[in-house]
């Protein structure tokens, strides 16, 4: 997988956090729309299953239930300390 990929999602990432933080919401859910398709190319190269599911069940179904309820915070917090995490680990 192209570690590029990843290193540009993560700055994206941590862009909508900071966005989401100042209050942003729905800029912050705009722009994590855009992120999604590059979260799912990155998911599709994991070959490890256990890390595929961490990725699915502790970061993004939750960040999906926070921007359905337009949770900023709840939002930026997955991503940073959950999502980023994660793809570091990568």
């Amino acid at each position: 997988m192209e570690q590029n990929l990843i290193e540009e999602t993560k700055e994206q990432l941590l862009t909508i956090a900071d966005t989401l933080y100042q209050g942003g919401v729905s800029d912050g859910i705009a722009a994590m729309n855009a992120v999604i398709p590059n979260l799912a190319v990155i998911a599709d190269h994991i070959e490890n299953e256990d890390l595929k599911q961490k990725l699915v069940a502790d970061a993004l179904t939750p960040i999906l239930s926070a921007m359905e309820n337009e949770d900023g915070t709840l939002m930026a917090d997955l991503i940073t300390y959950e999502l980023v995490e994660l793809l570091d680990s990568l």
